[in-house]
């Protein structure tokens, strides 16, 4: 099977259950077609459950609109597995106001949700490099994690709202931010998540990285989801997590 999965890397993160569950149930690997701005992220490299990684216009931002990139990138899609002998397409578009981790399995095809642990997957080349990136910015010193720019504003936290964050409530003095600290675009996605493995502190809008704590069932010390609570449960994980979600900013 391939999976076309014309969405965020967030969302990529709720895929893994799905996933995950399909190799069980059948033995098959599945192939996955994600976005081509996602390559540098290698998200998918190093997941056990995947065979192929394919890569796709953005049906959100290359076309007109998003039912006219819907079909292309399905039709490219299905142009893919037919030169990998690939037998069937599955298009997860998450049209359904379900938790988008039950969406998932129902798209590819699965009765039941046996385990919705998300899951990541990194390499020791990723662990080297993030202790490398630590000890350049920040030396041996405990740190925090924080992200500001989502890429979309209405989701974004207030400049500086992270540090400020962090150090009142968790007395951390140095911080490692995305996107001022490091361009996230250099670096494999993974290489990030083993960065935010190793903090003393997380404070985060609604990303990718608030799903990838979920999958390492790291601690969430501040998460912000701007666009409320029925984002949230959508998004949310289905297994045990320790986090701290906010719908609005508090005051710092």
């Amino acid at each position: 099977m391939l999976i076309c999965y014309p969405h965020g890397l967030g969302d990529c993160v709720l895929l893994t259950p799905a996933i995950r569950e399909f190799y069980y149930a059948t033995g098959k690997k599945v192939s996955v077609a994600t976005l081509e701005r996602f390559e540098s992220a290698k998200f998918f490299d190093y997941n056990p459950y995947v065979d192929k990684v394919f890569y796709t216009k953005d049906a959100w931002l290359d076309f007109p609109n998003f039912d006219l990139g819907c079909k292309e990138v399905y039709e490219s899609c299905v142009a893919f597995a037919k030169e990998n002998d690939i037998v069937h397409v599955s298009f997860p578009r998450h049209k359904s106001y379900k938790e988008k981790i039950l969406a998932n399995y129902v798209d590819i095809g699965l009765k039941t949700c046996v385990n919705p642990m998300t899951e990541i997957f990194t390499c020791d080349k990723d662990a080297q490099d993030a202790d490398k990136m630590i000890s350049d910015i920040v030396g041996g010193n405990r740190f925090g994690f924080i992200q500001t720019s989502t890429g979309v504003p209405k989701k974004d936290l207030p400049a500086g709202y992270g540090r400020a964050w962090l150090k009142k409530n968790r007395g951390i003095e140095h911080f490692i931010e995305v996107g001022v600290d490091f361009d996230p675009l250099s670096i494999p996605i993974t290489t990030q998540f083993e960065i935010m493995r190793r903090s003393a502190g997380v404070c985060l809008p609604d990303s990718v990285f608030y799903h990838a704590c979920g999958a390492m069932n790291k601690p969430v010390d501040f998460v912000y989801f701007a666009k409320g609570k029925e984002v949230y449960d959508r998004v949310r994980p289905l297994h045990a997590v320790k986090q701290n979600i906010k719908f609005e900013l508090d005051e710092v």
